[in-house]
């Protein structure tokens, strides 16, 4: 789902840690392929919606708008802000527009600029955050997911984005798991839950890893050289 900076994973020891890594990244890529990190429900009026479970791929792959439609939507908008230029949730709709759009860092000064009159917005805090890490700001996504999760500990997106990023972004699985875990200890009806505890049982330390068999092996290794087409299809 994104416009990221993936760090290189870390050489493993062992063809076992090497084979638990690649699995873990291609269950991740699936996941994230199938269940787009970012954008919150309840951010309202456009594609991606905000408070609720994410988007999916096919949502996340939508077409950017039409250029003179955005011309107008944007002027709508800032028209409104015209006539009252403290309405923050006009300013979160600006600002979802501009995140549609590819167009992150101005997302992120509209967001910013709602958060000031209403700094307890959780789903502009979580999208401000989202697109920091599609501008490939790792550190600066994290801030924001940790200012959103002092408002709600148990927001089911913030946790599940918090766990991306440091799974692609720190390659720093120990942290994924533990924001992964909350997120499924918290939000007992999630709607992914099956897939992220697959991800979570296959976290397991390099020496405990079974060797695969030869077989696998060679379907691990596909499954590795399509790892970067799929990343790709999570990228806006």
């Amino acid at each position: 789902m994104q416009n990221q900076t993936k760090k290189a994973a870390p050489q493993a020891k062992d063809s076992a840690g090497n084979m638990v890594f690649v699995g873990i990244i291609c269950l991740a890529v699936g996941l994230a392929a199938g269940y787009y990190f970012g954008k919150n429900a309840g951010s309202a009026a456009l594609p991606i919606a905000a408070s609720g479970p994410a988007p999916s791929a096919s949502q996340a792959q939508t077409p950017l708008m039409n250029p003179a439609e955005f011309q107008r939507n944007e002027a709508s908008f800032k028209s409104m802000l015209n006539a009252n230029p403290k309405d923050a949730n006009v300013m979160v709709q600006l600002g979802n527009l501009y995140y549609d759009n590819n167009r992150f860092s101005e997302a992120i000064d509209w967001y910013g600029k709602a958060l000031e009159i209403d700094p307890n917005n959780i789903n502009a805090r979580t999208d401000r955050g989202s697109c920091y890490w599609s501008l490939g700001r790792a550190d600066e996504a994290i801030t924001e997911f940790q200012k959103s999760l002092q408002i709600n500990p148990t927001h089911s997106q913030t946790l599940f984005n918090m766990g991306i990023v440091y799974l692609h972004g720190k390659n720093d699985m120990n942290q994924t798991r533990q924001y992964w875990e909350k997120l499924l200890a918290t939000n007992p009806e999630y709607p992914d839950r099956a897939r992220i505890q697959s991800m979570l049982a296959a976290m397991t330390p390099a020496a405990e890893a079974p060797a695969a068999p030869a077989a696998a092996t060679g379907q691990n290794k596909a499954g590795s050289s399509s790892m970067e087409d799929l990343l790709k299809r999570m990228k806006k």
